[in-house]
């Protein structure tokens, strides 16, 4: 839990740096691993990760066997094209 809350952090940073807003940016929080033993839930993971209000979409995915990938590529295509529409 204390490695996904400092990467996002990070990302926060990282993404700071180089001019840009992680509250402004079309993005989904995909929950990877969902396949594994005593793994957080969906609430306690969202408690820690969310960063946008309204809260950005979150898929569960278990990337090896490709479960909530698509979904996650899907969902950040449409969440782009409507910032880009709206920015037209």
């Amino acid at each position: 839990m204390d490695a996904n809350a400092e990467s996002i952090d990070n990302l926060v940073d990282n993404l700071k740096s180089q001019g840009y807003d992680l509250g402004k940016i079309p993005y989904i929080l995909q929950l990877n691993k969902r396949d594994l033993p005593n793994v957080a839930t969906v609430d306690e993971m969202k408690k820690l990760l969310i960063r946008k209000n309204p809260p950005e979409p979150t898929v569960e995915a278990c990337a090896p066997k490709g479960i909530g990938v698509f979904e996650t590529l899907k969902g950040v295509a449409k969440l782009v094209l409507a910032e880009l529409t709206k920015s037209s």
